[in-house]
């Protein structure tokens, strides 16, 4: 029987990878210390393959096409990012038997086996997975480009993701690439809402998620908080939900950068998992 071993989220921004002059280096260093301690993760539970939940800044798609949740399932997980190029092979049958698996379960999931992946998942392969002999899954969710999924349709994608690997034999890390507020390529980059990640941080260590997931697409945007999809559909793959432990918050004069694990055996304080079924939200 499979089993999600490791649960993570992290930020992935640009200038994790690339020096830009006017930056708060040392609070970048502290963001990247907190992913190689992700890696470290991945050193202690072992798990058989990596799903990357991650997002796309028209770096894989344009206009032509926006899907809404997308498995790559090729032989590698291939891109570059500032002139670094990164090639991780795929768990090709895992990978298959989540889109077969969602699909029966009513997500109309896109697929790629050429997908040339960006920043989104350079990052946690550069910190997280580094030179870790651990084939990938990449999964990325429109979080930018409206009409956006909600958060809820968001973590039961998640909940499927996790029947699925319940009926397979492999021991899966996952790993949500991105957040926390940030506005890139508008008026308000300079502009984060730290605050409103310090409400999400208390919320997470809190165990209390539910406020968070019944935020709407407007409402995360309004905050820079769109990358937070990502984390809604580890936390519905997670199951039984767990407090937070925050490797790292930094903030960073344009991003606010949060690492963050999860023990997803672990139950919540009433011993029960109260997230609705993949099903009775897909219905």
């Amino acid at each position: 029987m499979g089993e999600i071993v490791a649960a993570m989220a992290g930020v992935h921004a640009p200038q994790l990878l690339q020096k830009f002059a006017g930056e708060e280096e040392e609070k970048l260093e502290a963001s990247r210390n907190a992913l190689l301690e992700l890696g470290r993760v991945l050193d202690e539970t072992r798990p058989d393959v990596l799903l990357v939940v991650g997002t796309d800044h028209l770096e894989t798609f344009s206009l032509d096409l926006v899907p809404t949740f997308t498995l790559v399932t090729g032989e590698h997980a291939t891109g570059e990012f500032g002139g670094e190029h990164f090639r991780h092979p795929i768990h090709r049958e895992l990978a298959t038997a989540l889109l077969d698996g969602l699909i029966e379960r009513g997500f109309d999931m896109a697929y790629s086996q050429r997908a040339e992946l960006g920043h989104a998942f350079a990052t946690p392969f550069r910190f997280v997975l580094g030179d870790r002999d651990i084939p990938v899954i990449p999964l990325l969710v429109n979080v930018y480009l409206p009409p956006l999924p909600s958060g809820r349709r968001c973590e039961a994608l998640g909940r499927a993701i996790g029947e699925v690997i319940a009926g397979r034999p492999e021991r899966v890390a996952i790993l949500a690439s991105g957040g926390m507020s940030h506005f890139p390529g508008t008026p308000r980059y300079p502009q984060p809402e730290f605050a409103f990640d310090e409400w999400i941080i208390e919320r997470i260590e809190a165990n209390d998620l539910d406020p968070i997931l019944d935020l709407t697409p407007p409402q995360l945007d309004e905050v820079g908080e769109g990358e937070m999809l990502a984390w809604f559909v580890l936390w519905g793959a997670m199951g039984r939900r767990a407090p937070g432990r925050v490797l790292s918050y930094q903030k960073v004069w344009h991003h606010g950068q949060g690492v963050v694990v999860w023990d997803p055996a672990e139950p919540d304080a009433a011993g029960e998992n109260d997230v609705k079924s993949a099903e009775e939200v897909a219905s």
